[in-house]
């Protein structure tokens, strides 16, 4: 089994210097992950914590941050790139229509955020929803017209939007146990 190393931001945003109360602990990190585990695990893939950081308030309106391209490419360049996936959790984002943001196939570097949603199956598929896109594997379009093709992808990981499927595909274990990242971290 493929073991990836990350290190965890736990950012807490602020608005004009006001720090708002954070929502995401070690303890919630925790167990999200396991939920993340047991969702790649079907791809012998593991994420293990190396390193949790409780990093400075992030000032940031929040107008901006559901813009989450933008938010992601701040919360990356607070921190120098090292061999270890970067994954920033943080507060809910008002009108943010994702769980989160990751450069795709990690492209320039491993690293995601990931908003809290206030339990542990939400917040861990939506982490896990992020490390998908980290592993090469894009959002899943479904076409509700199609009804057998909708009820086949309804309760997939890659869904685009705020489900809670945690299915994968066979063709998307084999992009995930082949995709750049895994490689860099098998051996």
């Amino acid at each position: 089994m493929s073991s990836i190393p990350l290190k965890v931001y736990i950012t807490p945003f602020a608005e004009k210097g006001a720090v708002e109360a954070q929502k995401w602990t070690t303890d919630a990190a925790k167990a999200a992950l396991n939920v993340v585990n047991a969702t790649w695990a079907k791809a012998d893939v593991a994420f293990v914590i190396n390193d949790f950081v409780m990093d400075r308030p992030l000032d940031m309106a929040k107008s901006a941050r559901s813009r989450d391209r933008d938010l992601l490419d701040v919360l990356s360049l607070r921190h120098q790139p090292e061999n270890l996936v970067h994954i920033y959790l943080v507060n809910p984002i008002e009108n943010l229509k994702a769980g989160g943001c990751s450069y795709v196939d990690s492209n320039p570097e491993p690293a995601s955020f990931v908003q809290w949603y206030g339990n542990v199956d939400s917040n861990g598929r939506a982490w896990a929803h992020e490390l998908g896109h980290l592993m090469s594997l894009d959002h899943v379009q479904i076409d509700y017209q199609n009804e057998k093709q909708a009820a086949a992808l309804v309760n997939n990981l890659m869904t685009e939007g705020l489900g809670m499927g945690k299915d994968l595909t066979d063709k998307q274990l084999g992009s995930a146990k082949s995709s750049k990242l895994v490689k860099r971290f098998s051996g």
